[in-house]
């Protein structure tokens, strides 16, 4: 794929996992929405309906008609956004130049998929708010410790973060850097609702 298309796959995906966090948080917080916002989630919920209906249907078959709640399609989402956040943090170790984990295409797609469609994704979310955690810290230090760096340069100052980190760190940064792109996004929402009401 060309750096174009990457990009706009890498955005797409950022929108769908802020959709997905807000409207989890929506459930589980009984939170009322404003009416566009309300509208967007909607319109990703139907958007994401016909997959799962798809994914669903041998549960169908087994269950006969059985009624699936909106947080449980959320849940699923955030699961595959999550391991998608894994497995490409995951693929950014290297060892002499060469990718360790995840290698080629399909593997990668294997792995999201075998991860997002059981929830086992969910269980790297505690990794992902670690690297949240961590990533503003490492962020200031290296600010502190290399007097040439300045905090607006960010990506200098994350490529010295990296460096310092070395692999065992790498996981955590991009996943915290990924799971920093979906919380603008999610602000942008709430920014832009509160502008047009």
């Amino acid at each position: 794929m060309s750096g174009f298309l990457v990009k706009i796959w890498g955005l797409f995906g950022v929108v769908l996992s802020a959709s997905t966090i807000v409207s989890l948080v929506q459930t589980g917080f009984d939170i009322k929405l404003a009416l566009s916002l309300s509208e967007v989630l909607n319109y990703y919920r139907e958007l994401v309906e016909p997959i799962y209906d798809f994914l669903y249907k041998p549960i169908l078959w087994i269950f006969g008609d059985i009624n699936i709640p909106n947080w449980i399609m959320d849940a699923q989402t955030l699961s595959f956004v999550v391991s998608s956040i894994y497995v490409r943090a995951k693929s950014a170790q290297r060892v002499n130049g060469e990718t360790v984990h995840f290698k080629g295409l399909f593997s990668k797609i294997a792995a999201v998929f075998a991860l997002g469609l059981t929830m086992i994704g969910l269980l790297f979310l505690p990794f992902v708010l670690i690297g949240m955690i961590m990533l503003p810290v490492y962020y200031i230090n290296q600010l502190r410790w290399q007097k040439h760096l300045k905090w607006y340069d960010f990506k200098k100052v994350l490529q010295s973060v990296y460096l310092t980190a070395g692999n065992e760190g790498a996981i955590f940064n991009t996943s915290a850097i990924y799971a920093y792109l979906t919380l603008i996004i999610v602000v942008a929402f709430y920014i832009w609702n509160s502008i047009i009401m």
